[in-house]
């Protein structure tokens, strides 16, 4: 077997953990789950799974940085060039939406908000890698966009964690709790639509004061 295929293999035998683990810990609470029933669901050897993850922490860290990753994806290309202000704000939370109401960021999300209190530094571990992030990414923009004249923006952090308040809503909450499965692209919008328009008419009409 060649040096490629083993990696490929490899790879694939990564990501049977980390489904497995996923679908464990979501059925049965993080603390519930062995070692050897992820093993049992996934195939692969303990010694693989350690040298891939360490222990069941290190599988815990790994699904949190694959679900960072996609989301991180969708939200790493910045649209502002091409857009004015009130434009760019909306695909920025589009973008967003999409990436935390995706079906792996909401179960990461259930596992995190259920095991932070019992795993040290899980919480810590996973703000700092996501929301702490994104919220950077927001905060410099608002911090350009008013440097160019886009809008006012005295204190850009606080804008960037009211915006992402926003655009959460309740959206975020009602897919985590299960009370509902999806929205419908009507729905989205809509929401976006009155999002986008009450925050600019705020931060917009002060800077073309």
């Amino acid at each position: 077997m060649t040096a490629i295929r083993l990696q490929q293999r490899g790879l694939i035998r990564r990501q049977a953990m980390l489904e497995a683990a996923t679908a464990l810990f979501m059925e049965q609470g993080y603390e519930r789950v062995s070692l050897s029933d992820i093993l049992e669901r996934s195939g692969g050897s303990r010694t693989m799974l350690y040298a891939q993850f360490g222990n069941k922490e290190g599988l815990l860290r790994a699904i949190i940085e694959r679900a960072i990753a996609r989301t991180w994806q969708a939200l790493d290309v910045d649209p502002v060039p091409a857009l004015g202000a009130e434009a760019a704000l909306r695909e920025l939370g589009r973008r967003f939406l999409d990436a935390v109401l995706a079906d792996d960021a909401i179960a990461t999300y259930r596992i995190i908000t259920a095991e932070a209190h019992r795993v040290s530094g899980i919480a810590d571990f996973f703000f700092d890698l996501g929301p702490r992030r994104f919220q950077g990414r927001l905060t410099s923009w608002f911090r350009a966009a008013a440097r160019a004249g886009m809008l006012q923006a005295d204190d850009p952090d606080g804008l960037a964690r009211v915006f992402i308040g926003g655009v959460l809503g309740d959206l975020h909450l009602r897919r985590v709790l299960g009370l509902v499965d999806g929205y419908t692209e009507a729905e989205i919008e809509a929401h976006l639509r009155m999002v986008i328009a009450t925050f600019t008419s705020g931060v917009l009409r002060r800077a073309g004061a």
